[in-house]
């Protein structure tokens, strides 16, 4: 009997070593890809959405949706994790700023392409290209529903947050669709490694 509570305890211990070492790489990774600049047209892009979809298709929902959630309060608390920062400081001015809405979609559009990806939706090339281009396309729901109350709700809005990185998104989102795909052939299942069982159809 105490030689398992020994074995539960240290697989307890394990597991939540595991998550935390999965949050921190997750964190480290969106903050990386925040700076990360790529030349386009027409204006340059950062990495984030591509790692924000990737996040929900290769972890799941919750362990996705968590990696951005951690991620956003790393930044309320001051760490310079945001695009532009530093020499913009982070914290609330930042979250409650003119992109904070973006910051929000991130964490849907996480948890909307991993649970997509449960449903058994990513399964095929042009359906995990579909799942990533929805969920990428959900962060621009509270992105510029907050970003119209600083620019107005009309033409100057859509000019400001939206057409110049449609095609980036788009691109950013057939990447990381791809990839998904890719890696699910060396690592069969992996949009169900948080525990869950594939929902059958």
């Amino acid at each position: 009997m105490y030689n398992n509570k020994v074995f539960v305890g240290r697989n307890v211990v394990a597991t939540l070593l595991g998550e935390a070492l999965i949050l921190i790489a997750g964190t480290i990774l969106l903050t990386a890809s925040a700076k990360a600049q790529v030349p386009f047209y027409p204006v340059p892009m950062t990495l984030q959405t591509l790692v924000v979809v990737a996040l929900g298709l290769f972890l799941g929902p919750v362990r996705g949706s968590g990696i951005v959630i951690a991620y956003i309060l790393q930044g309320l608390a001051g760490f310079p994790v945001f695009a532009g920062t530093p020499p913009a400081p982070s914290g609330l001015a930042y979250v409650a700023g003119p992109t904070g809405g973006y910051l929000a979609g991130f964490a849907i559009s996480a948890f909307a392409a991993g649970w997509l990806a449960r449903k058994g939706y990513a399964k095929t090339i042009p359906g995990a290209v579909t799942v990533a281009v929805v969920a990428s396309a959900l962060i621009y729901v509270p992105g510029l529903a907050w970003l119209g109350v600083f620019t107005g709700y009309g033409e100057r809005l859509l000019t400001a947050g939206f057409y110049p990185f449609l095609l980036g998104d788009l691109v950013k989102s057939a990447l990381a669709g791809l990839l998904f795909i890719a890696a699910s052939m060396v690592v069969p299942g992996l949009g169900h490694i948080s525990g869950e069982k594939p929902e059958k159809k």
